[in-house]
């Protein structure tokens, strides 16, 4: 049966292309099913037309195609078993064949694998996402979990984020919305621990030039592992939070009204009997700064207010009328001492 002029046209093409270096990975799969459709005998025409027009070609030895074909080709034609034909098939097949069609399969394995090779490269990249200098900054993952970033944190996840797994890196403090999903645990990296949830609301404070790293859940139940005991898994219930002193490696779990932690979130700080210490520790947060001095009596103070303030020397003269403290800010540090 003759090979349709349309068939045969779109063989010598993708041949051309090949021989070229010119065809793409989904021509390749073309031409390999094409092949696969053709018989042998149909096949041969097109393929010693196609070898013609090599300029160079170093001939197979005698033994070599003889050990070919009665080896790799013979047992699988069902061609004529006369002296002749096979004789006249074994030189311009196996020139054909072995040579060419070798070149081909080499050809397609070696594109196939760089291809791979720059997918998996692609998959490998990872996006960071920086936050500004001052105020939030809110991100929306592939799989629809949000994140909103406190000032100065950084956020990480690879290109193929979502396909096989949903893992985050974060340096400083993030609150996180994840997107409920059965199938795939949503994995918060900081630099000392690991925090796995499926769907839920979370705070995580993890700065690197910080003492400590936190984590306060408000919905939902995650587990936190820490990289000094990977054997110790915390389950945290809404109300909790996790705390990790890096100074000791520590881990304490403790229960929180998450006002504290979350404040960050809103323009307004509310405080109610907080101690004075907690207030400080909060201003810290938001405005990214450091408290020193202050005596104990001071600090084991309570206060009960809100702030609207966005500017921290307001708030500092409000508490400084309550307590009576003398406070100096030096390069985002405030030092505290009693008048």
């Amino acid at each position: 049966m003759a090979i349709p002029s349309s068939h045969t046209n779109e063989i010598n093409e993708l041949l051309r292309k090949f021989h070229d270096g010119n065809i793409s990975s989904e021509e390749y799969t073309q031409l390999s099913e094409r092949m696969k459709t053709t018989s042998d005998m149909e096949l041969y025409k097109e393929l010693e037309e196609h070898w013609n027009t090599f300029e160079e070609y170093k001939q197979l030895s005698d033994e070599k195609i003889d050990s070919l074909y009665d080896h790799g080709i013979k047992p699988q034609l069902d061609i004529p078993q006369k002296k002749s034909t096979i004789i006249r098939f074994k030189r311009y097949w196996l020139q054909i064949a072995a040579s060419l069609l070798i070149l081909l399969i080499g050809g397609i394995a070696s594109k196939f694998y760089t291809e791979h090779q720059v997918a998996y490269q692609l998959a490998e990249q990872q996006i960071t996402i920086e936050a500004g200098e001052t105020g939030i900054s809110a991100v929306t993952l592939p799989d629809g979990t949000k994140v909103r970033l406190n000032a100065k944190s950084t956020l990480s996840y690879r290109q193929d984020f979502g396909q096989k797994d949903r893992k985050v890196s974060l340096s400083g403090e993030g609150y996180f919305e994840v997107k409920r999903d059965e199938s795939k645990r949503f994995v918060v990296t900081t630099e000392v621990m690991d925090i796995a949830v499926l769907g839920t609301s979370f705070n995580v404070f993890a700065y690197d030039d910080k003492d400590f790293v936190e984590m306060s859940l408000v919905e939902g139940h995650v587990q936190v592992t820490p990289f000094n005991n990977v054997n110790r898994i915390v389950d945290v219930r809404p109300n909790e939070k996790v705390t990790y002193c890096k100074a000791t490696g520590e881990l304490n779990l403790t229960r929180t009204s998450n006002r504290l932690e979350t404040a960050w979130l809103s323009n307004e700080l509310a405080f109610r009997h907080d101690k004075l210490k907690e207030v400080f520790s909060c201003l810290e947060r938001k405005f990214g700064v450091v408290f020193r001095g202050g005596t104990q009596e001071l600090l084991e103070d309570v206060y009960t207010g809100t702030f609207e303030e966005e500017n921290l020397e307001n708030i500092l003269r409000v508490l400084q009328i309550h307590y009576g403290f003398e406070y100096r800010l030096e390069d985002n540090t405030v030092y505290l001492n009693i008048d």
